[in-house]
């Protein structure tokens, strides 16, 4: 083993001791990581479900019938609340009882036995945009059913679409939030860290021993890229086995693949903390650095929205967010079992962003000790 090798393995052994040793550490990187995923794959949904929905019924015919009786049996409609004016569920929306509320007129039953156009108003709380949007598109088919089921000879026939969800059946949120989860959680970790590693020498008054130390900078940087590196990995593979057992998400893709892809996030993601904590003075200033940093690189991963929905300058940036490329490997492996061509090509990239950072944190902590 040449000195380098050697240096660099006694600056990693000191680094894995002072986090090993802390209890409290261990708590944070094994006991919390997994109490998040199982918490948050399961809380963090898009999904609308278990919804109330307001009513406020004029019409006492055979389309009303029908419209409310459809509404009643979508499944995730929890229960139908009936107002007797239009400012009380005017009143419920405010409150947040009801998240939307019917206007049953009192001659539509009339008019759609007539064969006229007939409109039903909804009221939409728009202080939740996306759960709004999307009850609105129920309300929207049960009355264009209504319509069909009671005048079939006004609707005009059109083409039947008959839809089906590749690698995702059911459309279960599960199956995007949970591969999701190993990408954010690993962030968190691994960042939480690193951005502690060379400031914590700062803080503790043994800057100038490290600087004393016969090694090169190159070598000081790898070495302390170990633990937050180990503790990324460990925690990644952690997840693989977990998320099976805790969930009905399966794994079609290559586990040797999903561990590479892994690898390669967590030193990435460590080269990036380590560049914030050259610049800190104390842990305190690497914490609040890492916070700076992860906040970006969350919203523009495409876990929130999706990259292509975004501002179109703000595209290419995307590009060098880690986490963008560590969520297609996730949901790929998963969901759709990705061959090795695709997982390399959204390797390299979070290999460069590493490689660059790795050079910025090495020229940072010297210029940082001349």
């Amino acid at each position: 083993m040449s000195g380098a090798l050697v240096r660099i393995a006694a600056m990693a052994l000191k680094e894995l001791r002072v986090v090993l040793l802390d209890r409290r550490v261990l708590t944070t990187l094994v006991i919390s990581p997994i109490i998040q995923l199982i918490l948050f794959g399961f809380a963090t949904t898009l999904e609308v479900k278990n919804i109330t929905v307001g009513v406020v019924n004029r019409d006492s015919g055979v389309a009303a019938e029908q419209f409310l009786a459809g509404v009643g049996a979508l499944r995730n409609v929890r229960a139908l609340q009936f107002y007797a004016s239009e400012q009380a569920l005017a009143d419920a929306i405010e409150q947040r009882e009801v998240i939307a509320g019917v206007l049953l007129p009192p001659d539509l039953s009339t008019k759609v036995a007539r064969g006229e156009p007939a409109t039903v108003g909804v009221l939409l709380d728009g202080r939740r945009i996306n759960a709004a949007q999307i009850v609105a598109g129920y309300l929207n088919d049960i009355a264009l059913q209504t319509g069909a089921t009671l005048r079939p000879d006004t609707v005009t026939a059109a083409p039947q679409v008959v839809a089906r969800h590749w690698f995702n059946p059911n459309l279960e949120y599960r199956w995007f939030t949970l591969p999701g989860m190993i990408t954010l959680i690993t962030t968190v970790l691994v960042l939480s860290v690193s951005v502690q590693a060379i400031a914590r020498e700062r803080e503790a008054g043994t800057w100038d021993q490290l600087m004393a130390m016969p090694m090169r900078y190159w070598e000081i940087v790898a070495g302390k890229c170990v633990p937050a590196f180990t503790v990324g990995l460990c925690n990644g593979v952690l997840y693989i086995l977990i998320i099976p057992l805790v969930s009905d998400v399966p794994f079609v893709g290559s586990i040797p693949l999903m561990i590479l892809a892994i690898a390669c996030f967590s030193i990435t993601v460590t080269a990036i903390g380590l560049s914030v904590s050259t610049l800190a003075q104390n842990q305190q200033q690497a914490f609040l650095g890492g916070f700076l940093v992860i906040v970006p690189m969350m919203l523009l991963s495409g876990y929130a929205s999706p990259v292509d929905s975004m501002a179109p300058w703000l595209q290419p940036i995307s590009w060098l967010d880690p986490l963008s490329h560590m969520l297609i490997l996730c949901h790929g492996l998963f969901l759709k079992g990705i061959p090795a061509e695709t997982v390399l090509a959204q390797i390299m990239p979070m290999l460069a962003v590493a490689s660059t950072a790795l050079v910025a944190a090495t020229l940072l902590l010297k210029w940082r000790s001349e």
